[in-house]
């Protein structure tokens, strides 16, 4: 994707996939008065999204690209957590009436939560207004 955009009073070129754009746009975007679209170019899914999100969002970019990126990173969230509950069924295993839990499954659900945490983390900075 690539995306003209006016950030106060400088014109900036976003170029790279529809949610790394988004999220530079709401990087560089906040505190500033105004940011404007000017052009975009993208495939034909991107365009829709983008122009259904504009007119939800009364043509409001910074907002735009906000709601975007949380989209993004909730699709993510959603993507991890199904994962860790899927490796911690299949690391779980009754020996004796005692529940045990796999090592080495449990390392990698704890770095799955690491990762959920970044991505809460970049939710909070995501917040406009």
């Amino acid at each position: 994707m690539e995306l003209w955009a006016k950030i106060g009073r400088t014109k900036k070129k976003f170029q790279g996939s529809f949610r790394s754009v988004m999220e530079d746009i709401v990087k560089e975007g906040k505190g500033k008065k105004t940011v404007q679209l000017l052009s975009f170019h993208a495939g034909q899914k991107e365009r829709r999204r983008l122009k259904r999100e504009l007119r939800a969002n009364d043509k409001d970019l910074l907002k735009t690209a906000s709601s975007i990126a949380r989209w993004f990173y909730l699709s993510d969230m959603r993507r991890i957590r199904r994962r860790i509950k899927d490796l911690k069924k299949r690391a779980r295993y009754v020996s004796k009436g005692e529940v045990f839990y796999c090592p080495k499954t449990m390392e990698q659900v704890r770095e799955l939560e690491g990762k959920l945490e970044e991505i809460r983390s970049k939710l909070e900075e995501l917040k406009v207004n």
